[in-house]
């Protein structure tokens, strides 16, 4: 149930995803992202490494029916793999659909530092979380497997 269990808890239209955790029956998915066969992705990596599902999901906790809010396609995730430092977040926050990224009127403390703009906090997220080099995650093989 993992987000319904939070979010949209009582919807009608949720009614078949509550049904399939109470039968263990799958659900049909109608897929909003379909990447091609021969990208390889893992949410797992992403979660691990600070990245919260509203950088590449958008705000799903105010989507009724889900939706495509970001294409997906090479040239958008390279933007991030590119920059990590701007997208990256603790990871006690992946999950908070309300988190933003510190700036001067809303730092962010972690680690017992107040943090009151994103590079700095994303380049010590990336010491803390041992992010491959920028040109290893930019490299062709990390996700053209």
């Amino acid at each position: 149930m993992n987000c319904h269990a939070q979010i949209w808890t009582n919807a009608a239209l949720l009614e078949p995803v509550r049904n399939s955790f109470r039968t263990g029956q799958s659900l049909k998915w109608t897929r909003v992202h379909d990447l091609p066969d021969f990208v390889y992705f893992n949410h797992s990596i992403h979660v691990n490494k600070g990245v919260g599902c509203r950088t590449c999901h958008g705000p799903v906790d105010e989507m009724p029916l889900m939706y495509a809010e970001n294409t997906l396609q090479m040239e958008w995730c390279l933007s991030c793999h590119r920059a990590p430092e701007q997208f990256l977040r603790p990871k006690e926050k992946v999950f908070d659909m309300n988190y933003r990224p510190p700036d001067r009127q809303h730092p962010v403390i972690w680690k017992n530092k107040t943090y009151d703009d994103q590079e700095t906090l994303g380049r010590d997220l990336i010491g803390e979380y041992h992010l491959r080099t920028k040109q290893d995650i930019t490299s062709c093989s990390t996700c053209h497997r």
